[in-house]
Order: C-alpha cells, then sequence, then structure tokens
C-alpha cells in the first residue's frame, strides 16, 4: 500500500481517501434515481472554478469518485475497492461519460496533491480509458 501525504487518502484508488469514501456512502444512502444525480453534481462541481476553489481536494476526490461509478456501469467490471459504494448506476449514459470525462481532465490538469497522487498511479487515465 502506498503512503500518501495528503491527509485522508490511503492509496491511489478512486475510493483510497475520506472524501470519495465518503461520497461512496452518501451513494449507498440515495435512491437509485437520485445516485445520477449525485454523479452529475460531482462531475459539474469539478469543472466550476468557485466550487474547486472552496474545497478542491473535497470536490475533485468527489469528481473522480464519481469518474469511477461511471467507468464500473460503462465497462461492467466492479470497482475493487471495500470503500466504493454497493450499489452504482444502471448504465452510464454518453452526457455523463463526456461530463466525467473532462472533470477527470480538469483534476489532471490542476496541482492539487490529488491530482499528482492520482496522475502518478495511472488512476485517473484508467479511468479516462474505461469511459472513453
Amino acid at each position: 500500500m502506498t503512503e500518501s501525504p495528503i491527509v485522508g487518502a490511503w492509496d491511489a484508488g478512486p475510493f483510497d481517501n475520506d472524501d470519495a469514501a465518503d461520497f461512496a456512502s452518501e451513494l449507498d444512502g440515495a435512491d437509485p434515481n437520485e445516485r445520477v444525480v449525485l454523479i452529475r453534481e460531482a462531475l459539474q462541481d469539478a469543472l466550476d472554478p468557485t466550487e474547486v476553489d472552496d474545497d478542491e481536494d473535497i470536490v475533485q476526490a468527489r469528481a473522480v469518485a464519481a469518474a469511477a461509478v461511471l467507468a464500473a456501469a460503462r465497462t461492467g467490471i466492479p470497482i475493487d475497492s471495500s470503500y466504493a459504494p454497493r450499489e452504482g448506476v444502471s448504465e452510464a449514459t454518453d452526457d455523463l461519460v463526456e461530463l466525467a470525462v473532462l472533470a477527470l481532465d480538469a483534476v489532471a490538469d490542476s496541482d492539487s496533491e490529488l491530482a499528482e497522487l492520482l496522475g502518478e498511479a495511472g488512476t485517473i487515465d484508467t479511468l479516462r480509458s474505461a469511459l472513453v
């Protein structure tokens, strides 16, 4: 396991930090139709400069986690993390996939510690490849 310099991160997977694990819990507690709304909001927040400026690590962690849920739906490959949501979404619509790719690109283009950790581990590239 990789030690992370980021407080609340224990590895470089999409759910290997406190904020992503919290997001997974939110998804688990939501109605199936609400999950899509939560995922869309998480992705849109990563593209909103005011949201990113306020809580960059939280916004980015949630966006990467949301992209992972969509990638799992798109590929049919379950997320290999005990911190991932128990249930995702039934399908990854094209508009959500496009939004996820944009959000992942925004995270990758930032200079945050989380982006560096996920970038070095290849997590962002792996998710992006699963989506496109």
